[in-house]
């Protein structure tokens, strides 16, 4: 009946093209009635859109070359599936629908192109926003895009792209498949009763098509056509780690909060009365009691029959970054659990990960399913119906029969197989098909990630085809290929893998005889595990990797990945030894910037070819890799590239952007080798600590500075700087007498700085200063990469939580605020002191956060609700510091009241008053094992405690004014300590022993603390600067300064016609600072960088050193401006 009416409805325009269309499939679906299955509810799902689009376009009009390209693809698409129409009435013509399944099908997959069309269209003219967007506030509208920052990718709707459509592939269910769960699924959703289950979560492995699932329901609720319909879709959320915004957990209830508000004006009106947009900024919880809670009560009439519905899709929620995934679970389900959320349901998948299983287990209100338990025959008819849609000439054949005995419902299976016979003729299918292996009767589906017998076989199959007739070196070459496919560290091409894996022939210059053919070969052979996109090799699926990577399972195909990453760094060294060379990209001149230097990147470009760059990024990744006691030789390939060739790769690694790698990248090897070779590992420390001085620095702004100003500052003479100088004769001589050595990076900050702290991973500090704010920065290159915003006053104390992802501070505004370490958004303020707060600390386990305030009292609060837990009080003065024990079981707090409190942090109890500081206390912490107390006083001692009894052990002295900062290293050896008197001293924890004076502020030092590894102090002080100081030698490894002046340069007096100028900056206040470069004297050619560390007079006409100075250099024999190649000797 359809297809008898079709030629009646042409027409060009495509609003009365889709609505007659529409009208023809209303009047069949009527005269089918009883006999409407799930494809012609789909097609009825599709009419009623239509119907939507028509109404919409009624009359619209626009400008928007977008809209008016969306509305003729939309039209096109239309002309082209009446004509499939038309073809399909041809075809069936006298024959009744009712009996003819095949073109209800393929009328189904019309109706599923249309509705595709339809929503693009929908996205790029935002039609179906539109309508109940003008229902909101248009400020408010506004507000919502702006405040709630909703992921655009992570809605089922974006259109994927390029890249994107690779990774994700998001796509319904094929016609026919899965109905079992579908259908329970949709009857769970479109049960609102009160017995109804709040949430439904699906359990499925990896590749078991969850996400397919979930996004057949999101666009089946999308409109919610179906006349049976009692819920409508409110929000979604796919998950995914793929892209930034879709793998944090903090992105998802603002993004469902911005789909709800759109479809639903109450809520909408809600949120926006309830004035919480701000904690866009806070956790999880909190987003969900106060964005999403408390509104959509409000908003909810008080006649329960009045109510509308809405289904909430999140998928693979265990693709949420770190634990992540569990502790949202927990977060969603503990906040239904205390809210019957009338008129929400909410419908998530995940795998079947141990953590989400047990929390989602104890949960009373939900329904769950695992994938794994689909009887075997549902599983196989799936199957069955999936494969005859994607190869259609083996319909009723023999060998779909096997093909669908051998997936035994595994979908991951089928699909796989799919791809193995893409591209090949059906006979060519048919040969292929014969060679898969048999499974026996009595196989089963896999029930978990470890048994996979199945996809074994298929995947052994597949690497046989591509690989069994090549023998001997001709397979190890290509195992290699592949190994190295899924080995590298990041995704690659093939013109890299095979210059990296074979060493190039300098006399054949042919291309037909490159390797990277076959490279090629080998991605195409395996076409059904592998593909390319944008030029890098990626599998589909992580169940191949897991599988090449397990030696019982790939058998001759398995990749040893440490003997392969033993071979990968071996090889990255081979290409950096070729290829390394001083001034590799010709640069002409030291005298500019190389951001100034617009033939720069094309001759990077040139010079440094991608497999270069590649090998110079990643060959610390293979480093790691490999076992230190195996590979001797790698201990001498490292010992080569240690003794010129590491200022060359250095060179490359600024020129490429990513010079902040470098000290990483140099400690790996120093902790790789120093178990077998203590000398090489103190050469790599070494050469690690000279790589974070040139990064830090703005030397890096100007390559050819590495060794004109970096490599000539350098203020240590040892191994293999040593040898490193002797091949650089005409650098100019620089001499320091500054006890400390030279700074290596400056980080700028504008005010007077109180406290500091590092990330556990080393990477990354943190400052609190008098500006208000709080700062990030690189530590591996000085770069500021954060400002937290927010207080209003002194910022007294910072530090990170121990997994590195939330930053606590306090401030003289009397708040403690807890931001998100990545995002710098503020997640929490914590209110409750009553004066100045002084000091803040994380517990080891990140649940809570302690603070002491000038209002003598010391409080411990819940780090993700806020909610206040104790309040400790004793102290009868001003509370200057706080910390946790590590066991979290303690706390100890330091006052003014001069002496240092022990507290039981559960009970709040106070267990000891330790006594014998004679003046005001600043500082206090615990030791690693908890089994020591230090204490800093005014009194100018640092104090060593027994935590359990409270006995003094140790007093050092030797700071000659207050101590206002001390800590433990992490092995408990050292103690490290800032005073007014402007040092920083390390100290012999046991024996109390001065080890180290380390000097260089300018000023009072206010916060000092090591790094995890214990190489580096950090110090904060009131002369504006931040300093990192290398423990070792006392140098110092990083600084900051903005206001104070370090060091200057006093020309010889054989120098004294040389004219110079030092660089200057002004800073907010206006106020002038240099920036360490010496320029010429007309201010265009930057001469040379030296670092800010002592003060010397401006003037280029004193000839003499005065005792305050400690700096000179000498420019006698240095070749710079166009002559600076020439600084260089092999």
């Amino acid at each position: 009946m359809l297809l008898k009416r079709v030629p009646d409805v042409m027409d060009p325009n495509p609003v009365k093209l889709g609505f007659n269309i529409a009208k023809i499939v209303l009047q069949i679906i009527d005269a089918v009635k009883d006999n409407i299955d799930t494809v012609d509810r789909r097609i009825l799902s599709t009419v009623n859109q239509l119907h939507t689009m028509e109404e919409a376009l009624d009359g619209w009009r626009s400008n928007n070359p977008a809209e008016e390209q969306g509305l003729e693809l939309y039209k096109k698409t239309l002309e082209e599936e009446w004509k499939n129409l038309i073809d399909l009435q041809k075809q069936s013509l006298g024959r009744k629908i009712a009996d003819h399944e095949g073109d209800k099908g393929r009328i189904a997959e019309i109706f599923e192109r249309i509705n595709q069309a339809r929503e693009q269209l929908v996205v790029v003219t935002g039609l179906r926003v539109h309508k109940t967007v003008l229902a909101i506030q248009e400020n408010f509208a506004k507000l919502l895009l702006e405040q709630l920052k909703a992921s655009y990718v992570a809605d089922h709707k974006y259109e994927l792209e390029g890249e994107q459509r690779q990774f994700l592939r998001r796509a319904v269910c094929t016609p026919g498949t899965r109905v079992r769960i579908l259908g329970d699924i949709t009857r769970w959703a479109n049960d609102t009763s009160s017995e109804s289950q709040t949430v439904y979560w699906l359990f499925g492995l990896a590749g078991s098509g969850k996400s397919t699932i979930a996004y057949t329901i999101a666009r089946r609720f999308e409109f919610a056509s179906d006349a049976d319909d009692t819920i409508v879709l409110g929000g979604n959320f796919f998950c995914s780690r793929q892209f930034e915004e879709t793998r944090f957990a903090n992105r998802i209830i603002r993004t469902i909060v911005y789909h709800l508000a759109l479809r639903c004006k109450a809520f909408a009106d809600a949120l926006h009365d309830s004035g919480k947009l701000d904690t866009v900024h806070y956790n999880v919880r909190a987003q969900l009691e106060s964005l999403l809670i408390g509104p959509w009560e409000k908003s909810q009439p008080a006649d329960s029959s009045k109510s509308r519905h809405f289904l909430v899709v999140i998928d693979a929620v265990d693709e949420i970054d770190g634990q992540g995934g569990s502790e949202f679970l927990r977060d969603l389900l503990d906040v239904i659990n205390k809210h019957r959320l009338r008129g929400l349901k909410f419908f998530a998948t995940s795998r079947p990960d141990p953590n989400l299983v047990t929390h989602l287990e104890s949960f009373g209100d939900k329904q769950f399913y695992r994938l794994e338990q689909v009887p075997i025959k549902e599983a196989q008819a799936d199957i069955t119906t999936y494969l005859n849609a994607n190869l259609p000439d083996f319909v009723g054949r023999p060998e779909m029969e096997k093909l669908v005995a051998q997936a035994v419902g595994l979908f991951i299976y089928a699909a796989t197989v799919v791809r193995y016979l893409a591209g090949y003729e059906p006979s060519e299918q048919k040969d292929r098909l014969d060679t898969l292996p048999l499974v026996s009767d009595s196989a089963l589906p896999q029930t978990s990630e470890e048994e996979t017998p199945l996809l074994d076989r298929l995947y052994c199959q597949v690497l046989s085809d591509a690989l069994r007739s090549f023998k001997g070196v001709h397979f190890t070459h290509r195992l290699h290929i592949l190994h190295t496919f899924l080995c590298s560290a990041e995704r690659t091409s093939t013109t890299v893998v095979a210059k990296l894996l074979f060493p190039p022939d300098k006399n054949e210059t042919n291309p037909a005889f490159s390797k990277t053919k076959i490279a090629d070969k080998v991605l195409v052979s395996l076409y059904a595990v592998l593909y390319t996109e944008n030029d890098k090799v990626l599998s589909y699926h992580k169940s191949f990797t897991d599988f090449m990577f397990n030696q019982h399972r790939a058998k001759e195909f398995w990749c040893d990945q440490a003997k392969h990453h033993s071979f990968l760094a071996d090889c990255c060294f081979r290409v950096m030894a070729n290829g390394l060379k001083f001034n590799i990209a010709n640069i002409t001149t030291s005298f500019v910037l190389d951001r100034d230097n617009s033939a720069l990147p094309d001759a990077v470009k040139q010079n440094v070819p991608p497999v270069l760059s590649y090998s110079c990024r990643n060959w610390d990744h293979h480093v790691s890799a490999v076992a230190s006691t195996e590979s001797d030789v790698l201990r001498g390939t490292l010992s080569k590239f240690l003794q010129l060739r590491v200022l060359f790769w250095i060179e490359v690694m600024n020129l490429l952007g990513s010079r902040g790698l470098c000290d990483r990248m140099l400690r790996t090897a120093c902790k790789w080798v120093t178990n077998n070779d203590l000398a090489l590992g103190e050469d790599f420390a070494e050469a690690a600590s000279f790589a974070l001085y040139f990064s830090g620095s703005e030397a890096a702004l100007s390559t050819p500075h590495l060794y004109i100003s970096a490599l000539a500052t350098w203020h240590r003479d040892l191994q293999p700087c040593r040898e490193w100088r002797s091949h650089f004769p005409r650098i100019p001589c620089f001499t320091n007498m500054l006890q400390g050595g030279m700074p290596l990076m400056t980080l700028r900050v504008e005010s007077p700085v109180w406290g500091v702290g590092f990330s556990s991973d080393d990477r990354r500090i943190v400052s609190g200063s008098d500006d208000k704010s709080v700062r990030v920065w690189d530590a591996s290159t000085g770069e500021m990469l954060k400002v937290l915003e927010g207080h209003t006053d002194y910022v007294r104390s910072v530090a990170f939580s121990s997994n590195d992802r939330h930053i606590v501070s306090g401030s003289n505004d009397k708040s403690v605020r807890v931001w998100d370490a990545s995002t710098g958004e503020m997640l929490k303020v914590l209110e409750g002191h009553t004066d100045n707060v002084t000091s803040v600390a994380f517990s080891s386990d990140d649940r809570h956060v302690v603070s002491g305030s000038d209002d003598k009292s010391v409080r411990v609060r819940d780090a993700s609700t806020g909610e206040m837990l104790k309040v400790l009080e004793g102290h009868t003065d001003n509370v200057r510091s706080v910390a946790f024990s590590s066991d979290d079981r303690r706390i100890v707090s330091g006052s003014i009241d001069k002496s240092v409190r022990v507290w039981d942090a559960s009970t709040g109890e106070m267990l000891k008053v330790l006594e014998g500081h004679t003046d005001n206390v600043r500082s206090v912490a615990f030791s690693s094992d908890d089994r020591c107390i230090v204490s800093g006083s005014n009194n100018k001692s640092v104090r060593v405690w027994d935590a359990s009894t409270g006995e003094m052990l140790k007093m050092l002295e030797g700071h000659t004014a207050c101590v206002r900062s001390v800590a433990f290293s992490s092995d408990d050896r050292c103690i490290v300590s800032g005073s007014d008197n402007k040092s920083v001293r390390v100290w012999d924890a046991s024996m109390g022993k001065m080890l180290k004076v380390l000097e260089g502020h300018t000023t009072c030092v206010r916060s000092v603390t090591f790094l995890s590894d214990d190489r580096c102090i950090v110090s904060s002080s009131m002369d504006n600067s931040v300093q990192v100081w290398d423990v070792s030698t006392g140098g110092v490894i990083a600084g900051s300064n903005d206001k104070s002046v370090h060091l200057s340069v006093v020309p010889t007096t054989q120098q004294k016609s040389l004219k110079y100028i030092r660089q200057k900056t002004e800073d907010s206040s206006g106020y002038q600072r240099h920036t360490g470069w010496l320029l010429s004297s007309e201010g265009e050619h930057y001469l040379m960088f030296v670092p800010l560390s002592a003060s010397l007079p401006d003037s280029s006409n004193i000839l003499t050193l005065p005792r305050s100075y400690a700096a000179s250099v000498d420019f006698t024999s240095s070749a710079l401006g166009p002559a600076w190649c020439n600084c260089f000797f092999s």
